[in-house]
């Protein structure tokens, strides 16, 4: 791959990436907490605390989201009393709101649609997914 930089340029593979819709499916939910830690951008959260419960339909899990300190955290099977806000989904529908290209209008069409059930504050949901960075995956390995 190198080499190849070097002669042509930066390889680029359209649709290629580390959140392909393969790798999604196949992380945990634990695992793709984590990967909307790495996503988070911690300028435009700082000062931010909000506070989700997440229940997976299909797979019977449920998780507490906390963002606080401009750092995304989850702990399976909590809840915290002072939630903003609970969403009832399938995992599936998670993957495809992540999938699409713009997840802020495909995640307030599911909820508008009932993909998504919320009770609570809905907007907490659209500030947390505001949030969130998109990677380019065209970028030099050998030349800066």
């Amino acid at each position: 791959t190198g080499a190849f930089e070097l002669r042509n340029g930066p390889l680029f593979i359209p649709g290629s990436g580390a959140a392909n819709a393969d790798t999604l499916r196949a992380m945990t939910v634990g695992l793709f907490f984590d990967y909307l830690g790495i996503r988070l951008n911690a300028l435009r959260a700082e000062g931010k605390h909000i506070v989700l419960h997440w229940t997976f339909t299909d797979s019977r899990e449920t998780y507490c989201l906390n963002l606080e300190n401009s750092a995304l955290t989850y702990r399976p099977e909590r809840w915290s009393p002072t939630a903003d806000a609970s969403l009832t989904l399938a995992r599936t529908t998670l993957d495809a709101i992540n999938m699409a290209a713009n997840p802020q209008q495909a995640l307030m069409d599911a909820i508008q649609s009932g993909a998504i059930q919320v009770t609570g504050d809905p907007q907490k949901i659209y500030e947390l997914f505001a949030l969130f960075d998109t990677f380019s995956t065209k970028f030099n390995l050998i030349e800066p």
